[in-house]
């Protein structure tokens, strides 16, 4: 530094002692702002874990991806190494109030153009992120204030009548029980793949009948009882008989102590029983739908399936057409009688000759 610098630099310091600033404790307040990585960090500690907010492995995945710093570790087994998203970024020790509206804008729009999806759902995991740090003190803004969500297709997928057919006789030609037992009990329960997988035998009540799911497992932080068809009893009672000892209705030697999600051996499932996209959560939406379809009403629905809103059960009262039709047909009938276009059919009881 030069003496004319280290002069401008002494009389920019004496101007803001001048003003009442002191830069000494504004650099302090600096160093001690929170990063994002260490609200994202104690978002999972203080408010994830202890409410059971599910899936906190794929919120991490999440981050690791595309917002913070991704750990060098190996390939699991059968599996590739984790990468980086493309544009993906690394704002581990980025500062709250650094980061704008207009670098959110940015990164949502490079992550969507490859990621629609994913890319609302990092927008998601930011602005939860810094709602939880202003609820701790932090005087900033959210960023994500006028960052608009790509549009999303909500998936509709479930198994028709003429599908049954070949999906149980693929499933029952499977040499592997365990994944046999948990494909069928997927269905008859409308449970999540995640809770099935980890279903214990302390959370089934053979006596009653039901399968009561703890609220640190469900999706939506409520325990949910399911209840148990006689069928599904069945499976399960020669699952008793087939693990033993074990707490675990489908228990594996990995980390969790239970299966863990049969993605190879459903592929090729799907390969002998020549169906087109249809995915294990699907078999979830599978009995919601013919809930529907059979009469049930979306309050009966969203309970079987553990829903906390309305909402979230609304896609079953439109999955399948027959019922639609037929309210159609029967307006179609009544208006057209209202105008006497076509009269209203008459029931008339016929008159048969006994043999």
């Amino acid at each position: 530094m030069t003496v004319e610098n280290a002069r401008k630099g002494a009389e920019k310091v004496l101007g803001e002692f001048a003003q009442g600033n002191n830069p000494v404790e504004r650099k302090r307040k600096e160093k001690a702002a929170m990063t994002l990585g260490e609200a994202f960090e104690r978002y999972m500690r203080e408010y994830a874990a202890p409410r059971g907010v599910k899936r906190t492995d794929d919120m991490r995945a999440l981050w690791e991806r595309c917002l913070g710093y991704l750990p060098d570790l190996p390939a699991k087994k059968h599996g590739k190494k984790r990468t980086k998203h493309p544009a993906g970024v690394n704002w581990q020790n980025r500062k709250l109030e650094k980061i704008e509206t207009t670098d959110i804008r940015a990164l949502h729009s490079a992550i969507g153009a490859t990621h629609s999806t994913m890319s609302n759902r990092v927008v998601e995991m930011v602005s939860t992120i810094y709602n939880r740090a202003i609820e701790w003190g932090y005087k900033g803004e959210n960023p994500t204030k006028g960052v608009r969500a790509f549009s999303e297709t909500k998936r509709d997928r479930f198994m028709q009548p003429e599908e049954f057919p070949k999906f149980l006789e693929a499933l029952a030609a499977d040499a592997n029980e365990a994944f046999k037992a948990f494909v069928l009990l997927s269905l008859l329960t409308g449970a999540r793949r995640d809770n099935v997988l980890g279903m214990r035998w302390d959370q089934v009540s053979f006596e009653r009948a039901v399968w009561r799911v703890p609220d640190n497992t469900s999706k939506n932080g409520e325990p949910i009882t399911i209840p148990l068809s006689k069928e599904a009893i069945e499976i399960l009672n020669t699952r008793k008989d087939a693990v033993g000892a074990s707490p675990f209705v489908f228990p594996a030697e990995s980390a969790t102590g239970y299966m863990t999600p049969p993605k190879k051996r459903w592929a090729a499932l799907m390969e002998r029983a020549g169906l087109a996209d249809l995915r294990i959560h699907d078999l979830r939406r599978t009995m919601g739908s013919w809930q529907a379809i059979t009469g049930a009403s979306l309050a009966v629905i969203g309970k079987s399936l553990g829903h906390k809103s309305v909402d979230a059960t609304m896609i079953y009262a439109r999955l399948h057409i027959d019922p639609v039709r037929d309210s159609m047909e029967k307006a179609t009938a009544a208006m057209l009688g209202a105008a006497g276009l076509k009269q209203p059919a008459d029931v008339v009881k016929l008159n048969r000759k006994k043999a």
